[in-house]
């Protein structure tokens, strides 16, 4: 479903058209762990968290991946904890392979952006992120958004301009791809990013303050809830409440607060401040995720019986924002929506434009145009 190719002909939105708007100005919708489709007899319990492979997951409106890799047998594979391997990386089955079926299939007028985050490298050497790295510019190169980082700001320029090649030729602008190069904040600096974030290639992108990049530094918001429930319980809150907390007053919470760098001179240890129309050159990212799921042990189950199906309140319960309903005119800004078991809940009303799409992308779509009411009003 190209959706962002729709919104790409908006013009008559209160944002203004929409190529014209920065990725802060957009929202998206993501998958947590986004390769860990693969059935494992022992290690789903705790691991699987997709029911449909990254392909699946693009025809459905996935435009944000969260890919997480590990070395295995010489080939490079996703993984999510010790015990759990996910969809091979490389390969003709691999991830990139599907992801380039995915961009070839598109059409000339299509306007469509991925983003993968890949992170959290595991039994990762120099080599390892050598040869990950060519596999993505061998698979990917013509699709990758063709600007360094050193020349332009992925969340702040104009989202036309992230597929504009510049050289004026009929295909300048078309659908691209960006990766942001261990964009997790929880996990120690690889060397070999710290070393090389200048020279990584064309489409390549790191977030600060884990690797800084003066004006053109990006930041994620993304703070994993690490709850067990929806709803709070007697001692602990739930991940409602928890990721109400930290969108909406995120100067209170710090970098990196479990990580193994050291947030560098010149930031403060906290986010930043909220800000009109959210906070310059930052995604922030709903982490509407419970694994591992430390009630019924499925991550699977509990997205579609709890999770998901509470989504859409999140966003529309009267007074919950600050006082006010959920506007994504104002901030605190949600720029990804981030879920396990995506398409577990489809949005059923006949009259939307976004009928039969999964419920995290017809919102994301849905609030890159106007707010969001009760299911059957949009």
């Amino acid at each position: 479903m190209p959706w962002m190719t729709d919104l790409f002909r908006t013009a008559n939105d209160a944002r203004g058209p929409f190529p014209d708007r920065p990725l802060s100005r957009v929202t998206l919708p993501g998958t947590h762990d986004s390769g860990c489709y693969v059935d494992r007899a022992v290690s789903n319990a705790l691991s699987k968290t997709q029911s449909q492979d990254i392909y699946g997951q693009l025809l459905g409106g996935i435009r944000y991946f969260d890919i997480r890799p590990c070395v295995k047998d010489g080939r490079l594979f996703t993984y999510h904890g010790e015990f759990y391997t996910g969809g091979p990386i490389d390969g003709e089955d691999g991830i990139l392979m599907q992801l380039r079926r995915f961009m070839l299939e598109l059409e000339t007028a299509h306007r469509e952006l991925v983003i993968l985050n890949i992170s959290h490298f595991y039994h990762f050497t120099h080599l390892s992120h050598e040869l990950l790295i060519q596999q993505i510019v061998a698979t990917l190169g013509e699709f990758l958004v063709p600007h360094r980082q050193g020349g332009i700001n992925l969340f702040q320029a104009p989202y036309r301009t992230l597929l504009d090649d510049g050289k004026g030729a009929a295909d300048s602008i078309r659908s691209r791809v960006a990766v942001l190069y261990d964009g997790a904040l929880d996990t120690a600096r690889e060397e070999y990013v710290a070393s090389r974030g200048h020279a990584l290639p064309k489409g390549f992108f790191v977030v600060a303050p884990k690797y800084p990049m003066g004006e053109n530094s990006l930041y994620l918001f993304d703070q994993y809830s690490n709850s067990t429930g929806v709803d709070d319980g007697v001692l602990f809150n739930g991940m409602q409440t928890d990721q109400l907390l930290k969108l909406t007053q995120r100067n209170g919470y710090g970098f990196a607060p479990n990580s193994k760098w050291t947030v560098p001179e010149g930031y403060d240890a906290n986010w930043f401040l909220n800000q009109a129309r959210g906070v310059p050159r930052t995604l922030h990212l709903l982490s509407w995720t419970l694994t591992p799921q430390k009630v019924l042990g499925d991550p699977l189950e509990y997205a579609r019986r709890y999770a998901n199906p509470r989504l859409l309140a999140f966003f529309t319960e009267h007074g919950r924002w600050v006082g006010q309903d959920y506007d994504p005119l104002a901030d605190p800004q949600v720029n990804i929506v981030y879920v396990d078991d995506y398409a577990s809940l489809l949005h059923t009303n006949i009259a939307s434009p976004w009928f039969g799409l999964a419920m995290p992308v017809a919102i994301s779509a849905r609030l890159n145009t106007g707010a969001l009411g009760a299911a059957n009003t949009w």
